[in-house]
């Protein structure tokens, strides 16, 4: 499986993502990069998500932008 990415503007949407998980900082969101794995990755350890459901909020969240 390849690795996605967010195409746009990473800083904007660094901003939204923080409004949509409270509890990833700044930090490890600049650390993904837009990467939807790493990001899922992270969703999945701080809300307590399997695998799929983090990946799939991710995949919602970068489809509405």
């Amino acid at each position: 499986m390849g690795y996605k990415y967010y195409e746009g503007n990473w800083g904007e949407m660094r901003a939204r993502a923080k409004l949509q998980w409270d509890r990833i900082s700044y930090d490890e969101l600049e650390q993904t990069r837009g990467n939807f794995d790493e990001l899922a990755d992270i969703i999945q350890e701080r809300y307590g998500l399997d695998r799929e459901d983090a990946l799939a909020q991710v995949e919602d969240f970068f489809s509405r932008y």
